[in-house]
């Protein structure tokens, strides 16, 4: 396998982007030998791209199936162009791309690129997903922080986290349509169904951070009144990786059509010899 942890000169932002990448370089013999896609991974706030890989089991997934893994890093930017800092979304979409694919050859065809992403990265996943229905095939969502109007609403007196959105949507404080995932959505329903990605949401039962589970519950009312290939995934969890680590498991079998998700549950329901 290769592990990759990169600083990719950015220009067009005059810095460098932190980006971590795993390619399945040993793949099973079962899977064979040839990539069957691309996974890119979106951290959540306060965190880092490496996150992904030293916290999870993504690397092990990855290889079981046949994924490139790219986890780009972009601070507590809600992967957005922000008001008061670097123009994340456009990187993403944009320079990283073109960067990956001059440097490492990464696969660029939408059928085989997917995109996910935990709590800020689960809105940011669904907000550069949804806007550009074009490059991804599917759109994973762990725990997102979907209702970003909800958010500015209830951050604007919290002396932490009110310069954080600050920096993202201006001093104003006032969501922008294009960074509304309840709007995008409902413009990429009216798109034909081939031309829709595929969308992937779950939350724990018990996540509280900030109302995350009923955030998620919004959404889900919502989607259910669009013509959008959603699906919703509960189970019993809190905000944490154990989560994230089964949330990624089951996307990857969402986005195969097949059991994997399940199949990893049951690595640990194997009965211990006497």
């Amino acid at each position: 396998m290769a592990y990759i942890r990169a600083e990719i000169k950015m220009e067009e932002m005059t810095r460098t982007m932190p980006v971590s990448l795993y390619f399945p370089t040993d793949l099973p013999e079962e899977v064979g030998n040839k990539v069957k896609g691309v996974i890119t991974l979106f951290h959540g706030m306060g965190n880092s791209p490496s996150d992904w890989m030293m916290m999870s089991a993504a690397t092990r997934y990855a290889a079981d199936n046949g994924y490139i893994l790219v986890a780009p890093g972009a601070d507590n930017s809600f992967f957005a162009d922000m008001a008061f800092g670097s123009p994340y979304y456009t990187a993403i979409t944009e320079y990283l791309p073109r960067k990956l694919d001059a440097i490492f050859k990464i696969p660029r065809k939408r059928e085989i690129n997917y995109l996910a992403g935990l709590s800020m990265g689960g809105y940011g996943a669904m907000h550069v997903g949804l806007s550009n229905p074009d490059k991804y095939a599917a759109i994973g969502s762990f725990s997102g922080s979907l209702d970003a109007a909800w958010i500015l609403e209830n951050y604007r007196e919290d002396a932490t986290l009110r310069p954080i959105m600050e920096a993202v949507v201006g001093t104003e404080f006032v969501l922008p349509e294009r960074y509304d995932v309840f709007r995008l959505a409902e413009k990429v329903s009216k798109m034909p169904k081939k031309e829709q990605p595929r969308i992937f949401c779950t939350c724990g039962r018990q996540d509280g951070s900030t109302r995350m589970y009923l955030q998620n519950l919004a959404f889900k009312e919502h989607a259910a009144k669009l013509p959008l290939d959603y699906t919703f995934r509960e189970w019993d969890g809190v905000h944490e990786w154990n989560f994230w680590d089964r949330s990624l498991a089951e996307f990857i079998g969402f986005i195969q059509g097949s059991d994997y998700g399940r199949r990893k549950r049951g690595d640990w329901s194997a009965p211990e010899s006497p």
